[in-house]
């Protein structure tokens, strides 16, 4: 794996990736044609289990929901779009040079990482103290959802799932894998 990328230390003596080879970002794009292919080719021949699709409604629980849920606040919505828009801005600024694109990227790129790097602060604290800072970790429910829908998946028989709540199981573990490489277990062994 030493010719694909290379690793170097950063001030605080950890390891971190310093370079990786063009020839990655043909794998992946290779990979996710190949994802997309076999995915579609799954939904449209791969048996479907028979019976409910969702576990029954409880109409006691369905009376007390709203007709109009809101899912994000204007705050969320808007940490969102900030945080997209200084992640293009960083993938622009740091790749087109290398293309040949000759302009004044330099600060253009470390604005947009800082304005990145607030806007995850400030979502950091909004969601541990203003929201339901438990929602997005998976729970055993999440595991026991998702063993229920590989099992369905795979055409065996198994109970319908529950419609989840705000964050469904994959959402969550999409946001422990984001959130992971940053823990210290995470991280490669120091050579």
């Amino acid at each position: 794996m030493g010719f694909l990328v290379q690793w170097g230390k950063n001030p605080w003596g950890e390891d971190i990736l310093t370079h990786a080879q063009w020839g990655l970002v043909y794998f992946a794009i290779g990979f996710g044609v190949c994802f997309m292919l076999a995915h579609t080719l799954y939904v449209a021949f791969w048996p479907k289990p028979a019976g409910a699709k969702h576990a029954p409604v409880n109409p006691a629980a369905a009376a007390r929901v709203p007709e109009r849920v809101k899912r994000h606040s204007l705050a969320a919505r808007m940490f969102h779009w900030i945080m997209a828009a200084s992640m293009l801005t960083l993938l622009v600024t740091a790749f087109v040079p290398i293309l040949g694109l000759k302009f004044a990227w330099v600060q253009i790129h470390w604005m947009a990482g800082i304005v990145l790097t607030i806007s995850i602060i400030y979502h950091i604290i909004h969601a541990s103290f203003w929201l339901d800072f438990w929602s997005i970790w998976l729970n055993k429910e999440d595991v026991n959802e998702a063993i229920t829908r590989l099992k369905r998946a795979m055409g065996q028989s198994a109970p319908a799932p529950r419609k989840s709540a705000k964050y469904p199981w994959d959402n969550k573990m999409y946001h422990t894998a984001i959130v992971c490489p940053r823990w210290p277990l995470c991280r490669p062994a120091s050579s």
